[in-house]
This record gives C-alpha cells, structure tokens and sequence, in this order.
C-alpha cells in the first residue's frame, strides 16, 4: 500500500512538473522594448525612385508570414524613404515593403528577416524589386 502511494506521489509531481509551460526565450520580440528600426527600400542600390511605399512588420518571425503585427508609411527623412518603427525589444522579426519605382514605372516589393540584438537605433535598408 505504502508503494502505490509513493507511486501515484511521484507520477502526480511528473505530471506537474512537465506540465508547466515555459516561456520560449526566442519569442520576445514585439513592442515594449527601446530598439529603433529605421528603413529605407532601395531598387537596384536607389532609394530616390521609390514612392508610395509602405513597410510591414511581423513580430517572431524569419519567413514571409500571411498577416503582420505593424505597418508605417515611409516618409522623406533627409530625402531618403524611411519608414521607422520604435519601442521595439531584442527578437526575430520580418520585414516586408511595397512600393512603387518612377524609373521604371513599376510596383516593386521586397522582404528580408532581421534580428534585433541589441535595443539601439538601427538604420536599415531593405531591397525590393519589381513586383511579378
């Protein structure tokens, strides 16, 4: 009797024990953090073809995800396109950005995975090419 008791004790606290969720550390990317991410979409190495655009983020992500968490709009920041996102914490996140070229007068669109390492200002570029 004493055996059947220490028995379903010891599965009783393995049960507990696996039970419990922890917390993935690779999933912390997102807001809350003081990372800055500041990006510019180039076609061919040329920022100052591109309009329109509008940049994208997913949040714990390295492949072009089927929704995103965040969006802004690039606006001219010393006469480059740059779409900035703040308030961003150490994490994986995927990049994505639509636009349109005047040089060749076509959409163009581009993605890219980006770590965050460190929560300090980070300027980017993101390449994009012509939307097929």
């Amino acid at each position: 009797m004493e055996t059947i008791k220490f028995s379903h004790i010891l599965l009783l606290a393995t049960v507990i024990l696996f039970s419990c969720n922890r917390r993935d550390d690779n999933q912390t990317a997102g807001k809350g953090g003081a990372a800055v991410l500041r990006i510019v979409p180039k076609h061919h190495g040329i920022y100052t073809n591109i309009i329109n655009a509008k940049m994208y983020i997913k949040y714990n992500a390295q492949d072009l995800p089927s929704s995103y968490d965040d969006s802004a709009n690039c606006n001219n920041v010393s006469g480059q396109p740059t779409a900035i996102f703040s308030g961003l914490k150490t994490g994986n996140y995927y990049l994505y950005c639509q636009g349109f070229d005047t040089s060749i007068k076509q959409n163009v669109k581009g993605g890219m995975p980006y770590s965050i390492a460190n929560e300090v200002a980070i300027d980017l570029s993101l390449n994009v090419a012509e939307a097929h």
